[in-house]
């Protein structure tokens, strides 16, 4: 395997790469680099190759649909046209697939944003949770359009993304604040929206996103404020159709106690799901629409066929 492909697969593994956009653009990035330096003699050969490189990048964060589905799109190509092409080719088909791949969800993220700073009323209280470079957009997006709001980003244990969050808002001159993920009952008495990113979403609508995600959603039903999760059709688990479940991702657990006394047992959980009872709506590339409405959606888009 190419140096550079196991760098990216080591920064998406160590979080030096997260949040679900970057991690799919650097695993297409890792597969064109794979293609481009690929020593197959055959089709075949080289296939085989493709199809491991992009199993070990999956791998590298279970809980990742966009980057699986988008690094299966590549692979489709070159196992179409693996009779009609040669090796150089079939590896240019990968490296065009990333560019353009690429370019279409920059594309997709600048109208999901577009559609997501509508929800923003002026003068409002905006949470958020961990870190998400397409929430990060709306709420960028909502200061081009000159709404006037602020926000609160809970800090994210025990990584702590929502320090990212805060600076990288803090830098275009959004009023935000950093507090303690405890404190999310106290904010939400103020708030008047939720927007959170997405890792996934399954085909009953549920949520699967970073750990606290479920508590902040819960909160805000109970004090009747809007809950909303940004989420490119491109992040739907086509495994959960037949009720497979998505893997939770569970890391190391010296990242909550690095010395902590033997007998005491660590969790560390990095995601876990939020019903879609509690999800308002989910801001895609082609509008605001409902938790049961994204399956058929998401589907559709990536020409999913259920039954042949």
């Amino acid at each position: 395997m190419h140096r550079d492909v196991k760098k990216i697969i080591g920064d998406i593994k160590s979080l030096k790469i997260q949040g679900a956009r970057n991690v799919a653009k650097a695993a297409l990035g890792g597969l064109a680099i794979a293609a481009k330096n690929s020593k197959a003699k055959t089709a075949s050969a080289f296939y085989k190759e493709m199809r491991e490189t992009a199993d070990l990048l999956s791998l590298s964060r279970p809980t990742e649909p966009m980057m699986r589905n988008l690094l299966d799109e590549g692979l489709h190509f070159i196992e179409q046209r693996m009779k009609q092409m040669d090796i150089s080719g079939l590896a240019k088909l990968i490296v065009n697939h990333e560019e353009e791949t690429v370019k279409k969800m920059d594309d997709d993220a600048k109208h999901l944003a577009q559609y997501g700073a509508k929800l923003i009323p002026d003068n409002a209280l905006v949470l958020t949770h961990c870190h998400s470079s397409t929430s990060t957009k709306i709420l960028i997006e909502a200061k081009k359009m000159r709404k006037k709001f602020s926000v609160v980003a809970f800090e994210t244990r025990p990584r702590y993304q929502g320090r990212v969050t805060a600076d990288e808002l803090a830098r275009t001159g959004i009023d935000v604040t950093l507090a303690v993920d405890g404190a999310m009952h106290l904010f939400m008495k103020k708030a008047d929206i939720v927007i959170v990113g997405a890792d996934s979403v399954t085909s009953r609508g549920d949520l699967i996103n970073k750990i606290g995600t479920a508590t902040l959603a819960h909160i805000a039903k109970s004090n009747d404020v809007s809950f909303y999760s940004a989420a490119e059709l491109s992040k739907y688990s086509p495994m959960t159709i037949f009720g497979t479940r998505e893997k939770i991702e569970e890391r190391d657990p010296k990242e909550v106690w690095d010395r902590a006394p033997k007998k005491v047992k660590i969790r560390n959980p990095a995601f876990e799901a939020t019903s879609a009872k509690y999800i308002n709506g989910y801001i895609t590339e082609i509008g605001v629409i409902p938790p049961e409405s994204f399956f058929a959606m998401a589907t559709q888009k990536l020409g999913i066929k259920l039954y042949e």
